[in-house]
């Protein structure tokens, strides 16, 4: 339809429903970014962006990725379903993980209580009281024996939430693959290696961010070069947990992995040494469910031409990495907790028409604690129900040419550029974390959704609205850690210390602290060290505390 027959139309239909507007719901509809939403898109709004097909959005699997990484995305493969998820102890998880596998999850990823994540031993003073609580306690290369008994791991994805100390989490998975036979170059897996966005909003870091950077780099650059298969993932979630709207949430993840590829590349590395391994671990959490998908195809676009541009990748993959959509928790809720299925179902929807390839479906009830067997399996069926009732994975990229969904993603595309230039104003990533800018930001934009939540603008049913008096509110089964576990875990590394050969530990250790007064260098990786240490039983406790003599804690100074 020529553009001034359009305009002719679209005012006269203005003009025909100008009253019934009258009784829209709101004076303004807006996206959690606070992107007005319009009430009606058609081709002009498309030709206000000067949309062009080719160069905007492209072809499926080609650049700009706006509509996937594959040509064929769902219709070729069907996309891979993996649970958070970690019991107290080994022997619990041994089971857990078998359970989920037999009911449909390619993989799991590892919840590691915190003094694990936090390079503790469950003997430590300050673990106690936290051994077992967040999730699995796994202080040592037998702990991982304990809990891979029976596990072929050459055919079973492992993925681990460590951070700050995934090089530790990373040795052990391959160590169990050498006991079992197991090639590197078969290990599949993949660790949140994003250290970075722990300064920003998780707070799980101990080392100074140079040295936490350092690690990170060494991880990802080792694994490029001996474990193909073996992936390192850039947490977008945990800043949408943190309150980040989903511009900032894009941006600053963005930002990360690009501060990624600075430190790489200062220390002689190339983007090809690093980016082929890197996964995006992108959020939907937010009250809009196409600008989730926007987002998302925005991120891409980005990620492709800054890779491209700025950084001069070679490799097609490094232009290309996977998208898994991940749902948090903060999107789900204790009242009416069964709601939270649909909640699920709903985000992998979104993940699906976005082009996310990898899927997190959360339990509905994980916000009572560690969730039950039953609840992880209910989150499989949700995502297995989107996968094969619904058809929409006969399509490729469906809401492609959507005046709605073109309009928004040029729209977030913009502010997220906006965004990330005003980052590299502030002097960068680091920069920022010093000074708390995005820390303050998240808060911001936190405080701004409880405002609307508290006053009725945002509805969450069950939790603001629609109440059902009398109900109950705590699932039959919730999943709780034994009273003792500490006890026992205390007495397991204890014991675990006895039996070794602690010669070849002392020796072990003392070679990770030589490396690390090393200068960062593609030579001077940690990684070769730190698998000699574990090999010989080193437990995470000891190997973050060699660390902590050469690089101390970091204690971050608030300035709110």
């Amino acid at each position: 339809m020529p553009s001034d027959d359009l305009k002719r139309e679209m005012a006269r239909w203005e003009d025909a429903h100008r009253e019934e507007f009258k009784k829209e719901r709101k004076k303004q509809f807006v996206t959690g970014s606070g992107i007005p939403i319009e009430r009606l898109y058609t081709p002009a709004d498309l030709e206000k962006i000067d949309f062009n097909y080719l160069r905007d959005l492209g072809f499926p699997g080609e650049y700009p990725y706006a509509r996937g990484m594959s040509a064929t995305m769902s219709r070729g493969k069907l996309w891979s379903i993996q649970n958070y998820a970690g019991y107290a102890t080994p022997q619990e998880c041994n089971k857990l993980w078998k359970a989920l596998v037999k009911e449909g999850s390619y993989g799991v990823a590892i919840a590691y209580d915190l003094p694990t994540q936090l390079g503790y031993d469950p003997d430590h003073p300050r673990a106690e009281g936290e051994v077992g609580r967040t999730g699995v306690s796994l202080a040592s290369l037998r702990d991982w024996e304990i809990a891979c008994e029976g596990i072929d791991i050459g055919k079973m994805l492992i993925g681990q939430v460590q951070n700050a100390l995934a090089v530790v989490g990373l040795a052990c998975h391959l160590c169990v693959a050498e006991k079992q036979k197991v090639p590197w170059t078969s290990v599949q897996g993949w660790a949140q290696n994003d250290i970075l966005k722990e300064y920003m909003c998780r707070g799980n870091y101990i080392y100074p961010p140079a040295a936490g950077l350092r690690l990170a780099t060494d991880l990802v650059a080792f694994c490029n070069k001996n474990v193909p298969s073996y992936r390192s993932y850039i947490s977008y979630v945990h800043l949408s947990e943190k309150g980040a709207n989903p511009v900032h949430e894009a941006a600053f993840g963005l930002a990360n992995a690009f501060c990624y590829f600075d430190d790489a590349i200062a220390r002689g590395m190339t983007v090809d040494d690093i980016a082929p391994n890197l996964t995006m671990h992108i959020s939907c959490d937010h009250d809009n469910f196409f600008e989730e998908i926007a987002k998302m195809r925005a991120a891409r676009k980005i990620w492709a031409r800054v890779v491209k541009e700025k950084y001069h990748a070679k490799k097609p993959q490094s232009l290309n990495p996977r998208w898994q959509l991940v749902q948090g928790g903060t999107g789900l809720h204790r009242e009416q907790y069964l709601n939270n299925i649909a909640r699920t179902a709903i985000a992998v929807l979104a993940g699906t028409l976005a082009g996310c390839d990898v899927y997190a479906p959360r339990p509905y009830d994980e916000q009572f604690g560690i969730p039950s067997q039953e609840a992880m399996v209910t989150g499989i069926r949700c995502s297995q129900i989107v996968c094969n009732e619904t058809g929409v994975t006969d399509y490729i990229d469906p809401l492609a040419g959507s005046y709605a969904v073109e309009s928004l993603t040029h729209e977030i595309e913009a502010r997220i550029n906006e965004e990330l230039q005003n980052i590299e104003k502030r002097g960068g990533v680091v920069k920022g974390i010093e000074e708390q800018y995005f820390q303050m930001t998240m808060a911001r934009d936190s405080y701004e959704w409880q405002k609307k939540f508290e006053s009725g603008e945002i509805i969450r049913v069950g939790v603001n609205a629609y109440h059902t008096e009398g109900e109950e509110e705590k699932p039959v089964r919730v999943y709780r850690a034994d009273p003792k576990v500490g006890e026992t875990r205390a007495r397991e590394v204890q014991e675990l210390r006895k039996n070794r050969d602690n010669a070849n530990v002392s020796r072990s250790l003392k070679a990770i602290r030589d490396t690390a007064l090393l200068p960062a260098t593609p030579q001077n990786n940690i990684m070769p060290s730190v698998l000699d240490a574990v090999r010989c039983y080193a437990t995470v406790g000891e190997i973050g505390d060699i660390l902590r003599e050469v690089w101390c804690e970091y204690r971050q100074a608030y300035k709110f």
